[in-house]
């Protein structure tokens, strides 16, 4: 962790200049300029502790691999059997592991050295968030690379998607925005690589590719491929929970290690066959991302084969792995820091020491690593009075709304005399199908408790393509009935933001005004879902009318949040804040 340079006199030495526990005291040290620090992170148990720090001013890799020895010896003596070394890719990182005794010659591959008292293995892991962050990088500042059968891995696929998904107004189920396509202002975020580099992004590709058959996605199988095989293999090494139910975030185990392993003999051999230009990746200039992941899966089988076939373990969590909980302890010391998050060796040591007393390490809201109204609506029964969709609903009656209302009556009518104008294209309507609809029921699901309203919610049938692309375990599928609804109001709200500008200040009451708009643009045929449900109740405000004006209300909040983010981050200027924050850590000031 990088501190600031600062000799401070604590009233009885002096502290900031460096300190590897020597207790040399002269003139002539050099100031600290970072502290290296050793966390035990517990595999089969729900602690972690740092063991130590040092105050340096930089240290070669025989020295760091010295450090790490003697950390190992005074760690044996408290009865802790160390399994594996987790470090970053930094040059002198890999000089320590050989001076350990490790070799990363992709040909032989000894990912492991001798325990300096008990002779056995400690394996070596590299931080699975750093290197996912690297082949990022690589493949972001690079743009093209030629995998294994000599396909084109295209980064601008990624830039279409990102402008396809503004075009059209609505995301593919993804969070690939443009600020992950310009990530060299946040390369040190994790979410920001790991979210580019995911699944839903190789799916959305796949599906723009093979069933919406676009042209500017020709040819972009081989970019969902490597995306898909990267965020696969980072989920196997960030696995949190036993009870995960995805293939790929369960804890590597007897029942799982015969899917996993053989996910990294196909992931190894297609590392090994990636070309950068005509050079093989793994011999570049831009390797160490890549090398870290074969690093890390022979690494893992080593544990497997050690501990959990020789029934030490009965499973690894393999975040338990990763440098995380270091990067959140750091993340804890800055925030002792108050408004200075560049804090001196002195205040590193106070921090240190007061975390350490702690029960429990709670890191930043916000850091490398790291809307609930409820609306009470159709949760009584056929006897009991039904409450209002919401306050807003005798708006129709006020001043402001008649008002309003006779601006856009116009609009109205226009839109209704041409809404064949405002058709949605296959992909919007696929979008609103699949993500909307769904998030919609999966939110109303929560209070709505009438049996028919909720059967009339879902659908046991797969009714658009992206369903099925997208489909993972448990998938919330909304009806024809929804879906009917959401596409009307779709339309409609597009028409109402070209024509009126969602944007206007001086539109009051803007959700009503869009809902009852839209209401009033329905095909009367819509209340025929509800089938004999109709008149069960008062039929002007019935359960069919709530129900179509609660699932307005919900499809407009998420649009309007939609369309106020996607506005704020094309208008938003070039972003500084990490850029200039990391440069003031990294110089020490």
């Amino acid at each position: 962790m990088s501190i600031r340079r600062q000799v401070e006199w604590t009233g009885s030495k002096f502290s900031g200049y460096i300190d590897i526990g020597s207790k040399i005291d002269s003139d002539i040290l050099p100031e600290a300029k970072e502290a290296l620090v050793f966390m035990l992170v517990c595999l089969n148990g729900s602690w972690k502790i740092p063991v130590g720090y040092f105050f340096l001013d930089g240290l070669s890799g025989k020295e760091k691999a010295e450090i790490v020895k003697k950390c190992l010896s005074f760690i044996h003596e408290s009865g802790v059997i160390v399994t594996s070394l987790t470090f970053d890719g930094a040059p002198v990182n890999f000089t320590m592991a050989s001076h350990l005794g490790a070799n990363f010659d992709v040909s032989i591959m000894k990912t492991c050295f001798t325990h300096p008292v008990t002779g056995s293995d400690v394996f070596i892991i590299l931080d699975p968030s750093h290197m996912i962050k690297l082949v990022r990088n690589t493949f972001g500042s690079q743009k093209y690379l030629i995998d294994q059968d000599g396909n084109q891995i295209d980064w601008n696929f990624l830039s279409k998607l990102v402008d396809t998904q503004y075009s059209e107004g609505l995301h593919l189920g993804t969070k690939i925005t443009v600020r992950h396509l310009q990530f060299v202002r946040g390369k040190m975020k994790v979410k920001i690589a790991t979210q580019t580099l995911s699944k839903s992004v190789a799916d959305a590709l796949s599906y723009l590719c093979k069933d919406l058959k676009l042209p500017a996605f020709q040819n972009a199988e081989a970019t969902a491929i490597f995306i898909k095989k990267f965020n696969d293999v980072f989920d196997i090494f960030n696995s949190r929970n036993k009870l995960a139910k995805y293939q790929f975030k369960r804890p590597l185990s007897p029942a799982t290690a015969e899917q996993f392993f053989s996910f990294f003999d196909e992931l190894s051999s297609y590392i090994k066959n990636l070309k950068l230009g005509s050079i093989p990746i793994i011999q570049s200039a831009r390797k160490t991302g890549f090398l870290g992941f074969l690093i890390c899966i022979t690494s893992l089988k080593g544990l497997y084969n050690v501990y959990i076939l020789e029934h030490k373990l009965k499973f690894i969590l393999t975040n338990k792995l990763s440098q995380d909980h270091l990067e959140l302890f750091f993340g804890a010391i800055r925030g002792k820091g108050g408004y200075n998050n560049n804090p001196s060796a002195r205040h590193f040591e106070a921090a240190y020491k007061r975390l350490l007393v702690h029960t429990e390490i709670t890191g930043p809201s916000s850091g490398n690593i790291s809307d609930g109204n409820s609306v009470t609506i159709l949760s009584c029964g056929s006897g009991r009075e039904i409450t209002a969709t919401d306050s807003g609903d005798d708006l129709t009656d006020s001043k402001q709304y008649l008002d309003f209302e006779q601006d856009v009556k116009n609009n109205i009518s226009t839109y209704i005399s041409s809404s064949s104008a405002w058709d949605l294209t296959d992909y919007s309507e696929k979008v609103v199908g699949y993500i909307i609809s769904g998030f919609v029921v999966k939110t109303m699901k929560k209070c709505v408790t009438c049996t028919k309203c909720s059967s009339a919610l879902e659908s046991s049938e797969v009714i658009s393509t992206l369903q099925r692309v997208k489909q993972c375990g448990k998938l919330v599928k909304a009806s024809r009935f929804v879906i009917q609804l959401c596409t009307a109001a779709e339309k409609y709200f597009r028409f109402f933001h070209k024509t009126t500008n969602i944007f206007n200040k001086n539109i009051h009451n803007l959700l009503e005004t869009l809902k009852i708009n839209t209401i009033k643009t329905l095909p009367p045929e819509i209340l025929s879902h509800f089938e004999h449900h109709l008149f069960d109740d008062d039929p002007v405000d019935g359960h069919a009318v709530q129900l179509v004006k609660l699932i307005l209300h919900h499809y407009f909040k998420l649009r309007i949040h939609h369309e106020t983010a996607k506005n704020m981050d094309l208008s938003a200027k070039t972003r500084v804040r990490s850029v200039l924050t990391k440069t003031i850590l990294f110089r020490h000031e």
